[in-house]
């Protein structure tokens, strides 16, 4: 039986990432002046960020519901497949909750992840699953592998203005005056699935200097790790930081992929963010 690879939108892959990856993405729902738009389906990225950088009303996320993802899974295990399905964090969304809820219906053939992380991080898992299932790899050893990477994954990003995420409660309240009322910015850290405050600084570009330095401290085994380099709506930044990151490193990394976030996570950052993923994979 072959392997198929389901996740969310918040993984981030571009329409043409997803194809070529014979990905199935369940998309989160933006909710947006009284509309329900479907991400990547309904709304897309340049839209997307066009309109939130001048509407006042400000957008809000939904998870997929149990039957959406049961509808995803019913397709592929009808037609012959077994499904890993990584999805962003049960901590940050009750996406992966809905999707577990929704495996319950087929008899142990559809594998839900909780990777812990979410939009870069949560590329990297999908991108190793698909490349495991290519190679024969079994399902429930694909999920064993994922989990078994998941605890040497890092995420540290930072936002020129921490409101975004303040709002969906996501960030604790003091973090959100302290980039609001001090004039603070922050550098957030995603650690077991919490978001937490890992430094900061007085200025925005001092803070993406200290997003390099904490992307590569302590990091073992550089040329087995993998990294994810994202932006909101802001490429030269996200070109100049992946630049700094190569800088950096002491050897060349088992790769390095910059990507655009989309509305699932713009929604959250706002635009400008900048993030750095990393993951250790075995050989």
């Amino acid at each position: 039986m072959s392997v198929a690879i389901v996740t969310d939108s918040t993984s981030d892959l571009a329409p043409e990432q997803a194809k070529a990856l014979q990905v199935e993405i369940i998309p989160i729902w933006i909710i947006w002046n009284g509309r329900r738009m479907r991400d990547g389906v309904d709304i897309e990225r340049s839209t997307f960020y066009a309109s939130l950088r001048t509407e006042k009303e400000l957008p809000t996320t939904e998870p997929p519901s149990p039957e959406e993802c049961a509808a995803v899974f019913a397709r592929l295990v009808e037609s012959g497949h077994e499904v890993v399905a990584p999805f962003l964090s049960r901590t940050l969304s009750k996406t992966y909750e809905n999707a577990a809820a929704a495996a319950e219906r087929f008899r142990g053939k559809v594998h839900v992840v909780d990777t812990q992380t979410f939009s870069g991080g949560l590329m990297m898992h999908v991108t190793a699953a698909v490349e495991w299932a290519r190679q024969g790899v079994p399902a429930r050893e694909i999920v064993q592998r994922l989990e078994a990477a998941r605890g040497s994954q890092r995420c540290h990003f930072v936002m020129p203005d921490v409101t975004y995420l303040g709002r969906s409660g996501r960030l604790n309240k003091a973090i959100v005056a302290l980039g609001t009322l001090m004039k603070v910015s922050p550098v957030l850290r995603l650690h077991d699935g919490v978001i937490d405050l890992a430094a900061q600084s007085r200025s925005f570009d001092r803070s993406q200097e200290m997003l390099i330095d904490l992307a590569v401290r302590h990091l073992e085994r550089v040329e087995a790790t993998r990294f994810a380099i994202g932006d909101a709506d802001a490429p030269a930044a996200g070109e100049a930081l992946e630049t700094a990151l190569r800088n950096k490193l002491p050897r060349p990394p088992a790769g390095i992929v910059r990507y655009e976030a989309g509305p699932s996570v713009g929604v959250h950052g706002g635009p400008g963010s900048l993030a750095i993923y990393s993951m250790t994979f075995a050989p």
